[in-house]
């Protein structure tokens, strides 16, 4: 059950983001060093309402031109990969 598994999450102080068309930021201005989750939707409808109000942030992946969305195992991969980066980064 996805919103058990995001209230285990948020109680050990792991942040959640989720990918949303409504997100205020770009994924690559989001600190992710830390301990993170990322909930990421279908690409038909998004996340339940439910599993957003668990998100402590909206966050986007910037897409320039007509192009609405990417598919989900295509945005999952680009954001799962940003923690990562960022880590990689600080060193």
């Amino acid at each position: 059950n996805l919103i058990e598994t995001l209230v285990e999450i948020k109680n050990n102080d792991i942040r959640v983001y989720a990918a949303h068309l409504e997100g205020s930021r770009n994924y690559y201005n989001v600190d992710m060093t830390g301990n993170v989750a990322i909930v990421i939707g279908n690409e038909a409808n998004g996340i339940s309402s439910e599993a957003a109000s668990m998100a402590d942030e909206f966050i986007k992946i910037p897409m320039p031109g007509r192009v609405e969305s990417l598919n989900a195992s295509v945005a999952a991969g680009i954001l799962m990969y940003e923690p990562l980066r960022q880590k990689i980064n600080e060193l």
